[in-house]
């Protein structure tokens, strides 16, 4: 690299992950506790959440039982576990102190303030009476973070490792997203199958805040294929799978040819890799049988992304070759 440091890149990516994180993490409890108002604690059923993050042995050793309480702490206020909100926001802050030379005042002050707001909340504010305003107030922390950041990061080449962080994040989070489905029905939570299928994707959508703009495409109805689709593919949600690859695949091109970093090449090739899989997914007429394998699929590219930045930019050690993914081993393995 030339002007940046790699540590300084890194803690750049890392600290938009981390909000992101917080504000995805967030976002699938808020939902979740609304599709539970009004069912009994014998209907309640939160450990898909658990199930959903592969917490289940960090969970154990904290907590005897995936109740609503413990879960909700464990995924908010629970600083053991890395990755709940305080948890999150604390790395976040850490990330930017690394970056105080570089980053402005206020995006420090902001990170600062989030977090002490954080260390505020008491057992009623994560109570599931109060969840959805504790829920509401974590993601609005999340939104003013991001948007101090893009009103005044300067964009030298500290921008694009920032943006990297966040939509590689997003498009994680979005894809565990809509994996809460095969989640729940893993733990056992179909009840009623009626209201699984139709109240449960609009609170899918609500959750990523896309239900109006959905709504706009399809007054109609609210049918689970449409809602998948939808959240995967419309290159105009700013939340959708696509419209992050999109933007993954502008800031690696920026570093490549706009801040001449050679090293971006094989994550170039491997941003196009997930290009063409999801452009393969888009034309699988039963897409929705094979959401799961295609979330696994898209979270194991998109880590694998991650890791080849960390290769290039971060200091990371390269073990041996590079193994590339082929860009139909996702239609290959849900054809078996």
């Amino acid at each position: 690299m030339s002007s940046l440091l790699s540590r300084h890149a890194e803690c750049a990516f890392w600290m938009a992950r981390y909000i992101e994180r917080a504000e995805s993490v967030a976002r699938l409890i808020e939902v979740h506790s609304s599709f539970q108002r009004g069912r009994s604690s014998a209907e309640s059923n939160w450990a898909w959440l658990v199930a959903l993050y592969s917490d289940q042995k960090t969970f154990a050793k904290a907590f005897d039982q995936a109740t609503g309480e413990n879960v909700i702490q464990f995924y908010i206020t629970y600083l053991e576990n890395p990755s709940s909100i305080q948890s999150c926001v604390r790395s976040a802050r850490e990330n930017a102190r690394a970056l105080r030379p570089l980053i402005p005042t206020d995006m420090w002050y902001q990170v600062n303030d989030f977090y002490n707001r954080l260390l505020g909340f008491s057992s009623t504010d994560i109570s599931e009476t109060r969840l959805s305003r504790t829920c509401d107030a974590i993601k609005r922390g999340c939104y003013a973070q991001i948007g101090v950041a893009e009103n005044t990061l300067y964009h030298d080449e500290i921008w694009p490792f920032f943006r990297l962080g966040l939509f590689i994040e997003r498009a994680d989070q979005i894809s565990r997203l809509l994996d809460v489905k095969f989640a729940q029905i893993a733990t056992g939570l179909k009840a009623d199958k009626s209201q699984f299928d139709f109240g449960f994707w609009a609170l899918l959508l609500r959750s990523a805040s896309a239900y109006h703009a959905f709504r706009r495409i399809h007054p109609s109805a609210v049918e689970p294929e449409d809602v998948a689709r939808f959240l995967l593919f419309d290159r105009r949600l700013p939340r959708s799978i696509a419209y992050c690859l999109c933007e993954i695949q502008s800031m690696i091109d920026l570093l490549h040819t706009g801040f001449q970093l050679n090293h971006a090449a094989r994550a170039y090739e491997q941003m196009e890799v997930l290009a063409g899989g999801l452009n393969q997914a888009g034309r699988d007429a039963a897409l929705l049988d094979r959401l799961h394998a295609f979330n696994d699929w898209m979270q194991i590219g998109l880590a694998s992304l991650a890791t080849e930045l960390g290769y290039a930019f971060f200091g990371y050690q390269r073990p041996g070759a590079n193994i590339q993914t082929s860009p139909h081993q996702f239609q290959t393995q849900t054809q078996n």
